[in-house]
């Protein structure tokens, strides 16, 4: 195979990936809490040893390396429903226990399950500050959620919402559209620095409020329609270039017959 022909390959083969990464972003632009992923790139020098001229023997293709999050607070919706609450700063997280352990979450669109536990959208348990779960009756009557994450009902104070800060989000694993857990030693990059967690005092919640996803539909749907132009015109290029070759190799076999 020819050097354009390798190229070409591995745009689109990156261009597929942005695809897939931006179809990603639009599914869910209205998902609560929801972080705009992107894609990083670098430029890959391969090497070709069957070139015929020592020039050609370098290829620069382009090779999609990982994807980082677009962090930015998304816009801050009023609901006016009391079990929801919103974060007002980046890099802070609801603490949730699911089957997996304690993940992290900046969807606070909340409710209570039929025993009265406060769960995400998703059914997992809100966790308080002393790592337990949430629970009201009907005799609590309204629910008042403070800045600090102080939860208070006509009875009295029930408990305080467990809000934390992630020193290094980016190394942070993505286990649903907007739940996180830190990486296990394991899993950590050899040169990553450590995922530090810890309880903030003071969050800044907004109660009757919900973060909508930080993704700009107008941008996404822009971004798509370049990549699809691209692909088709990387796409016609291989064309060109396969149908040159087989002319290539016709004239050859005619001058041989």
């Amino acid at each position: 195979m020819e050097n354009v022909s390798y190229i070409a390959l591995s745009r689109q083969k990156t261009l597929r990936s942005m695809m897939n990464n931006l179809s990603q972003n639009m599914a869910n632009m209205n998902t609560t809490g929801y972080k705009e992923q992107r894609m990083m790139f670098t430029d890959w020098i391969a090497k070709n040893k069957d070139a015929p001229f020592r020039g050609e023997r370098e290829i620069s293709l382009v090779q999609d390396i990982s994807q980082y999050r677009n962090t930015s607070v998304g816009n801050i919706e009023h609901t006016n429903r009391p079990l929801d609450v919103a974060l007002s700063q980046p890099d802070m997280f609801f603490a949730v226990e699911t089957p997996a352990g304690v993940q992290y979450t900046r969807a606070g669109n909340f409710t209570l399950d039929p025993g009265g536990q406060l769960i995400t959208n998703d059914g997992y348990p809100v966790l308080s500050d002393a790592d337990q779960p949430m629970f009201f009756n009907e005799a609590d009557g309204q629910i008042e959620i403070k800045g600090d994450g102080t939860v208070s009902t006509d009875i009295g104070q029930i408990g305080k919402l467990q809000v934390v800060t992630v020193d290094n989000v980016q190394e942070m694993i993505v286990t649903g559209n907007t739940l996180y857990r830190a990486p296990t030693e394991a899993e950590a990059a050899e040169d990553a620095p450590e995922v530090d967690v810890e309880i903030v005092e003071n969050p800044g919640i907004v109660q009757g409020a919900l973060e909508k996803s930080n993704v700009n539909p107008i941008g996404a749907m822009t971004q798509m329609i370049d990549v699809l132009r691209s692909y088709q015109s990387v796409t016609r290029s291989l064309e060109s270039e396969n149908e040159r070759m087989r002319n290539m190799i016709n004239k050859l076999g005619d001058v041989r017959a």
